[in-house]
């Protein structure tokens, strides 16, 4: 039966998110097969979980290690385990720990909580060597401008590329809505291209998120190939969390066959501890990556994050600093008046200026000062009376009106956009300042449309992976220009160096 596209109520699908992000991804019981594990009890250092293909890696059947301590086995000691960090999360590699006629095994060892995870993988060595320090070389030297930063990206997806050859790289950075978008991306010849397109926040859902914060990278090399079951002495599941080996979501398997993709390889891009966004790489063909192959575009990664992060870092002082200077210029101004009101009005342009803003309006107890083009004093009423009496937020902003007075025309017919800021004042109470921006019709460009998340099977609606990921352009009429993170921290010194005053 072919599924079929329907509306679902908004809080219904919310409901099916939440549930997409209730699965527990790290308590699957099973793996993909390119690889096979132990689980080992870091107390009595006894196997108890073995996965099911452990035999063809090791010539051991799973039955004869489990409930066994680690040194009755012929590949693997306790003396070879004991180097292992004691933290939660360090690993360990042992090369060749295992040979057979097919080649060597490699093993990763991971450090849980109470116990040793240990990945068995076969490591060939490549027929010409990856030239790690080389590729990085470019990385070593932080961007300074916008043309740079454009080539520095492209150089990463261009590396990785050599390295692993996949249909195609992309390095796909999230926006503060954690929708993505492809600023980047190397591909084979008539693959197509979603450079400059977004995809929606549900296509890498939080639960994946925190998963990428966790690990270096995540391969699945075959999303066609059979899983493996763990085995255990009991019936527990063992943590996976920190598993490469770890099966994939069979909602994440539907999307890559939507996609026509067999093979993909993520590896996140993390900027002062958070996740900026990933290198992903697709490729229509099964397609393992050794360990080492992994580990180089890991180690490639870390490189440009550095330059990223010190870019990004310098981008932003910059910003500030010229924000600065004009809230600066504007409050020189401002301390010549012995009426803060006076010189607001008087300087009102300079104010809108100073944050790019078409309007101002500034209230302190029942004195209302506006200027520009923003909501009227009826208006600004609704606004104010929202923002004191029912608003937590000291520092508001938004780009989206609609969404905060759906039923005020008052509003929503002159702004598209507020900054909101308060704070209270001994010698005046509550004071609140409000910069205002008009809408400016605005084009996004999606890989297929963002708000078909649904499919009808049998009568029964669930959550299912978008079926199309052509261009699909959405136009925005009634959003104003985000503010930036820069704008607020400004917004927010112009707040603190006024209150002096009021």
């Amino acid at each position: 039966m072919t599924d079929t596209h329907i509306y679902v109520h908004p809080h219904t699908l919310e409901q099916l998110l939440q549930g997409c992000e209730a699965e527990k991804l790290h308590l699957s019981g099973a793996i993909q097969s390119f690889g096979a594990m132990l689980r080992i009890d870091t107390q009595s250092l006894c196997v108890t979980h073995a996965s099911a293909n452990l035999e063809s890696f090791v010539g051991v059947a799973p039955a004869f290690m489990l409930g066994r301590h680690i040194d009755q086995s012929t590949w693997l000691t306790s003396q070879q385990i004991a180097p292992l960090s004691p933290l939660v999360g360090q690993t360990m590699a042992i090369r060749g720990v295992f040979q057979d006629a097919a080649g060597r095994i490699d093993a990763l060892l991971i450090r849980g909580d109470g116990f040793i995870l240990v990945e068995l993988e076969r490591n060939n060595i490549p027929a010409e060597p990856i030239a790690l320090q080389h590729l990085q070389h470019i990385f070593l030297s932080a961007p300074q401008n916008p043309d740079e930063i454009a080539h520095y990206h492209q150089a990463l997806v261009q590396a990785f590329r050599s390295i692993i050859g996949f249909d195609r790289i992309m390095i796909y950075r999230f926006t503060p809505d954690w929708s993505g978008e492809v600023i980047a991306e190397a591909t084979t010849p008539g693959v197509g291209s979603y450079l400059d397109l977004r995809f929606p926040a549900s296509d890498i859902p939080t639960i994946a998120r925190n998963l990428y914060m966790i690990n270096p990278a995540r391969m699945i090399p075959d999303a066609k190939a059979d899983t493996v079951p763990v085995l255990g002495v009991d019936e527990s599941i063992p943590d996976l969390t920190r598993s490469d080996l770890r099966s994939a979501s069979e909602v994440h398997l539907v999307y890559l066959a939507n996609m026509g993709i067999q093979a993909s390889f993520s590896v996140p891009i993390r900027i002062n501890g958070n996740m900026w966004g990933l290198v992903a790489c697709h490729h229509q063909t099964a397609q393992i990556l050794t360990p080492d192959q992994r580990n180089a575009c890991v180690v490639l990664t870390h490189t440009y994050a550095l330059g990223l992060s010190s870019y990004l870092s310098g981008q932003r002082l910059k910003t500030i600093d010229s924000l600065d200077r004009r809230i600066d210029g504007v409050l020189e101004k401002l301390g010549a008046y012995a009426d803060p009101l006076d010189g607001i009005e008087t300087n009102g342009q300079a104010l809108m200026d100073a944050l790019s803003a078409q309007g101002f309006a500034l209230a302190i107890k029942d004195n209302v000062v506006i200027n520009g083009d923003g909501p009227d004093i009826d208006g600004l009423a609704v606004i104010d009376d929202w923002f004191v009496n029912r608003c937590k937020d000291l520092i508001l902003s938004s780009d989206h009106l609609a969404d905060l007075f759906p039923d005020h025309m008052l509003v929503l017919s002159v702004a598209s956009g507020m900054m909101a800021i308060k704070a209270q004042s001994p010698r005046s109470g509550w004071v609140r300042f409000y910069w205002f921006r008009q809408a400016e019709p605005q084009q996004v460009a999606w890989a297929g449309n963002p708000n078909k998340p649904m499919s009808e099977n049998v009568g029964a609606i669930a959550l299912s992976p978008r079926r199309s990921f052509e261009r699909w352009v959405e136009n925005k009429s009634d959003y104003s220009r985000p503010w930036t993170k820069e704008e607020q921290i400004v917004a927010a010194k112009f707040r603190n160096n006024l209150l002096r005053w009021l």
